[in-house]
């Protein structure tokens, strides 16, 4: 199973999926091949199938799904000070929820925030936060489709206003709507991304202990970044027990997993240490048994 497809346009015309249709090549869910657009993609199969289940297009706030060679002209150097060497380096804050979570009601119009990840570099404040919409009875989907695309239309001029057809006929009753946005000292910029991850009790089990991410911020290899960091988001399935970044100096780092809501994807969020290039990602089940990293190579390059 594998994909090597362009595109340059956004994928998410609607609720997401747009493009799929001429770029699908893996099977006849075209949710496979959908990507954030304008840039190249180069999946294995434990990758891409792990990114595909755990959040069909994994939302990346404009980030590569399932990348794992970022491009190094998409990189950004961040004056974050590297860690002494032989300690773990340093580590966003904790995760903060806005918004009430509520055992058995899911409100598709009232979304639950979840702040992923949240640093400092150059003395600014970055935060990554992911709004999880449940999904929405078919009658009420384009309704809510409307409403995620009148929030992200302000920060995003690219992001199009979905069409009634589109959004119906890519109805998912499995999967919740995500919208994962970063912020600037305060301040919601663009590059955000929708995507679709399964609501609770609808995660194939098979893809429990997959994974997938990418680049936070970047849309493609000439995209300027919109944040002042190399940043990857991780999206992981829950039987992902723990992932391990070693850093070229010996350092290393061990993400703590964050849940959105009721959500049975977990994510996790890794800066990178200065100008520092990552040397390795491990990734164990929760038995400690160590799981096939499918080349993940995220931070490997140089920062710009």
């Amino acid at each position: 199973m594998s994909a090597d497809v362009e595109h340059g346009k956004d994928p998410w015309i609607g609720l997401g999926l747009a493009e799929a249709a001429d770029g699908a090549r893996i099977g006849p869910a075209p949710v496979a091949d959908i990507l954030a657009g304008g840039r190249r993609l180069r999946h294995r199969r434990r990758t891409v199938v792990g990114a595909v289940a755990l959040a069909s297009v994994v939302a990346l706030t404009g980030g590569a799904l399932a990348q794992l060679r970022p491009d190094p002209a998409a990189a950004r150097t961040a004056s974050v000070a590297p860690a002494a060497a032989g300690a773990s380096a340093a580590q966003p804050e904790p995760a903060v929820t806005v918004g009430a979570i509520v055992p058995g009601v899911r409100d598709p119009f009232s979304p639950i925030r979840v702040r992923l990840g949240k640093g400092v570099v150059n003395g600014k404040t970055w935060e990554l936060w992911q709004a999880l919409w449940p999904v929405a009875p078919k009658e009420r989907a384009y309704e809510q489709a409307l409403a995620v695309w009148q929030e992200r239309a302000p920060y995003d001029p690219v992001v199009t206003k979905p069409t009634e057809d589109f959004v119906l006929h890519y109805y998912d009753p499995d999967s919740d709507v995500t919208d994962t946005y970063v912020m600037v000292d305060g301040v919601r910029l663009g590059h955000d991304s929708e995507g679709i991850t399964p609501s609770p009790g609808k995660l194939d089990p098979r893809m429990a202990n997959t994974f997938g991410g990418g680049l936070v911020g970047h849309r493609g290899k000439d995209d300027v970044p919109v944040i002042p960091l190399d940043l990857v988001h991780l999206s992981i399935g829950p039987d992902v027990g723990r992932v391990l970044v070693t850093w070229e100096d010996g350092t290393t780092t061990e993400p703590t997993p964050v849940t959105v809501g009721d959500s049975p994807t977990r994510h996790m969020v890794i800066p990178r240490p200065g100008t520092m290039r990552a040397k390795s990602w491990q990734f164990f089940d929760k038995n400690g048994t160590k799981l096939p990293d499918a080349g993940a190579k995220y931070l490997t390059e140089p920062a710009s």
